[in-house]
C-alpha cells in the first residue's frame, strides 16, 4: 500500500473507531480549546453532563454551583500556582498548555465538588 493510502486507510479506521460519521465529528473542538480566565459555565458543565443521568437533579445543581464557585476562587488556570489547589499535578502543570490546565483543572475541581456534595465531606 502506497503512503496516501496508508494514511486514508488510518483516517477511516480512526472515524470508525471513534464512532464518528465523518472527520469533522472526529474533530470537533472542546470548550477547553480557546478559554482565558476562570473557567467557564460550559468547561465545566462538559464533564457534568453526563452525571445528570445518574445524579439527582438537587446533587447536580449542588455540583454546578460548588464547581463554580470553586473556579472563580482559583481564578485563571494559566496564572495559578498548582501548589494552592489539592490534587493538581504540581511538578507536570508548568509543562501543561493552556488546553490541558484547563482541562486538568476542570476534572480537579469536579472531583472537589462531588467530595463536597456528594460525600459531604471537604472544605
Amino acid at each position: 500500500m502506497n503512503r496516501p493510502n496508508v494514511i486514508a486507510a488510518m483516517i477511516v479506521a480512526s472515524l470508525l473507531a471513534a464512532g464518528c460519521d465523518t472527520l469533522d465529528d472526529l474533530f470537533t473542538p472542546t470548550p477547553f480549546e480557546a478559554g482565558t480566565g476562570p473557567l467557564t459555565e460550559a468547561e465545566l458543565g462538559f464533564f457534568m453532563a453526563e452525571m445528570s443521568d445518574t445524579l439527582s437533579s438537587d446533587d447536580v445543581a449542588c455540583l454546578a454551583e460548588e464547581a463554580t464557585v470553586r473556579a472563580a476562587r482559583v481564578g485563571e488556570p494559566q496564572t495559578l500556582d498548582p501548589a494552592s489547589v489539592a490534587l493538581l499535578p504540581v511538578e507536570q502543570w508548568s509543562g501543561l498548555d493552556n488546553h490541558g490546565k484547563r482541562l486538568i483543572l476542570t476534572q480537579v475541581l469536579i472531583n472537589q465538588a462531588i467530595v463536597h456534595c456528594i460525600q459531604g465531606e471537604g472544605d
